[in-house]
């Protein structure tokens, strides 16, 4: 069982210690109170988390902090102080002095709750990137959370990136394998030369080989001139393939050679060429199950099988949710000029307790969609609902006819698609339409239909949704 971890209150009255003890209590959080003595702080605890109140001070609150950054540098500390306008210069201060973040009184528990949780992530981050990173910059998406397989996974990356070893991820659509790969190359003595990744999925077999290992002039009608592949580019560094149980049995024994012997022969050509690639593949199928069906190549399987990391799915990560959540959404508020502090706790209990399907890539859709319909700085259970209707037809104490069950469930999907569509073409309907390969006023009357505003995708050209999960 994980230890709680601690915060300490500093300067506290003892009501608002009780109110603050129960509330942080619900987080898992200890919490320990402790006197203005700051000698009675050293050494005694290993906290997490501080909350210094500035409404309080028996000595020079300015010194008082300093000394509790002298003892616990690395600790985030917030800064409670009242709504008076003159505060605001102090609150400022103590960021410069080194303050997490500060919040006026009287606050709202949930936003403080949304602070907190924020804090200790970021805490955690900021550990994991001095502990496992040497130059290198985790990605903006990354988080780590608190699943213990997580946890274990991200442990393991330590042993794996030193190495040349072949490394298989394995993970539903939307976990993160090409974020994973992406660090393993960044923890690794590879980390400054090329990343470059193919999606086996999404090319024929011989276009991919082409791509992989690039072709010699008139190797074919076109081929004007010479073409470096993936494995000439990527010298040096690392080469990823997402979907690899996509490849053709041919395309799998060429790369079994590469694996074998460190060379490859571009298309059309006749003399091996040299290369120094280290290989890393994802997948979101059984590739055991492929191989007795004989759709893979056993020994490629047991040569890529090296070092096997298994994503879990969203929904085995729950107590993580609430971390993506906040991250998306100071992500992308932003970008829709929005101030949205944060979810009621009604909408992280649906959220926690929603299936998932797409993962993480799902979730991060969906809270942009949540900003584009809040109207308030807190979104609400209701607006969620909008866009993630519960799946009434098939609850247990009601069941709808198929035809019914059948139409919400067409219409449920339609809304979605058309929504994560004009999310990926900022609401461009000329750029939907060429992407779901239909008509601009098909576009129009589903907007209609389901009374989406096409203004509210329409911000700037910007790229909205990360591309690694």
């Amino acid at each position: 069982m994980q230890e709680s971890r601690i915060v300490l209150l500093v300067n506290f009255p003892e009501d608002d210690s009780s109110k603050l003890n129960h509330s942080l209590e619900e987080e898992g959080l200890k919490v320990k109170k402790v006197p203005v003595i700051i000698e009675t702080l050293r050494k005694k605890l290993f906290p997490s988390l501080i909350l210094f109140n500035l409404e309080k001070v028996d000595m020079g609150s300015r010194d008082l902090f300093r000394k509790i950054k002298k003892i616990y540098p690395s600790v985030p500390v917030i800064v409670f102080s009242s709504k008076d306008p003159g505060e605001v210069e102090k609150n400022l201060m103590f960021i410069k002095e080194g303050a997490y973040d500060y919040i006026k009184k009287p606050f709202v528990i949930d936003e403080l709750k949304i602070l907190i949780r924020k804090a200790l992530r970021d805490n955690r981050r900021e550990s994991f990137e001095k502990d496992y990173s040497s130059g290198f910059t985790l990605p903006s998406d990354f988080i780590l959370g608190e699943n213990p397989r997580m946890r274990e996974i991200f442990n393991l990356l330590k042993e794996i990136a030193p190495t040349d070893l072949t490394v298989l991820i394995k993970g539903e659509s939307g976990t993160g394998k090409e974020m994973i790969a992406s660090i393993i190359h960044g923890l690794s003595r590879r980390q400054k030369e090329p990343f470059l990744r193919l999606n086996c999925a999404a090319l024929c077999e011989s276009i991919m080989e082409s791509e992989l290992f690039g072709y010699e002039r008139g190797a074919f009608t076109g081929a004007d001139t010479k073409k470096i592949g993936l494995f000439s580019a990527a010298e040096g560094g690392t080469l990823l393939l997402d979907e690899i149980a996509q490849t053709s049995t041919n395309t799998q024994a060429k790369l079994l050679r590469i694996i074998e012997n460190k060379e490859f022969i571009p298309v059309g050509g006749i003399a091996p060429v040299k290369c120094n690639v280290r290989l890393i593949v994802a997948t979101n199928k059984n590739l055991e199950k492929e191989v007795r069906e004989g759709r893979f190549l056993a020994d490629l399987y047991y040569r890529i099988n090296t070092f096997f990391i298994s994503l879990p799915p969203l929904r085995e990560r729950k107590e993580d949710i609430p971390l993506f959540v906040n991250h998306f959404l100071k992500k992308h508020s932003r970008y829709f000029n929005k101030s949205i502090k944060g979810v009621s706790q009604e909408v992280y209990d649906f959220l926690i307790n929603y299936p998932w399907p797409g993962n993480i890539r799902e979730l991060e859709s969906t809270v942009i969609k949540m900003i584009i319909v809040s109207r308030k700085s807190l979104i609400t259970l209701g607006e969620v609902r909008k866009i993630l209707p519960s799946r009434g037809c098939f609850a247990k104490d009601s069941f709808s006819s198929f035809e019914e069950a059948k139409r919400v469930f067409l219409n449920s999907f339609e809304k979605k698609y058309i929504e994560d569509l004009l999310i990926r073409c900022r609401g461009n309907v000329t750029a939907a339409a060429r992407m779901a390969k239909v008509t601009r006023s098909f576009i129009y009357q589903k907007t209609r239909q389901y009374k989406i505003d096409l203004s509210l995708y329409r911000k700037n050209s910007r790229e909205v949704l990360s591309p690694d999960f």
